[in-house]
């Protein structure tokens, strides 16, 4: 018995994403409280304001990427903690994981992946 191409590459694809763990809070205090920042999917140095904070963790291959919301006010503490790439994207680097922002600093939001 064959099996169609299609089948198996469907079956590969859903299989490749069963170790995605999607986790969303509404505040930092409450990333805080489910140990978010202990897990090192995201380092605890978001801006206080910092809230609607959605993180999606690729367990098979130790990724994550997600966004944040926060008041642009915080923005510069914030950067602060961050090295400059351009004055947009930003990195962190700590315990051997890197994290790239690409940051609206006026509309108060940023992206992140970390590898």
């Amino acid at each position: 018995m064959r099996c169609s191409p299609i089948i198996v590459a469907v079956t590969l694809l859903s299989l490749s994403s069963c170790d995605v763990a999607t986790s969303w809070y509404a505040t930092l205090d409450d990333a805080r409280r489910d140990r978010l920042f202990e897990r090192g999917w995201l380092p605890d140095i978001l801006p206080a304001s910092a809230r609607d904070i959605r993180v999606s963790s690729d367990l098979d291959v130790n990724h994550s990427r997600g966004d944040f919301s926060f008041d642009p006010a915080d923005f510069a503490t914030f950067a602060a903690h961050l090295r400059a790439r351009d004055d947009k994207t930003f990195e962190y680097v700590a315990g051997g994981n890197t994290w790239v922002f690409s940051c609206d600093s006026s509309r108060g939001h940023c992206r992140y992946s970390m590898r």
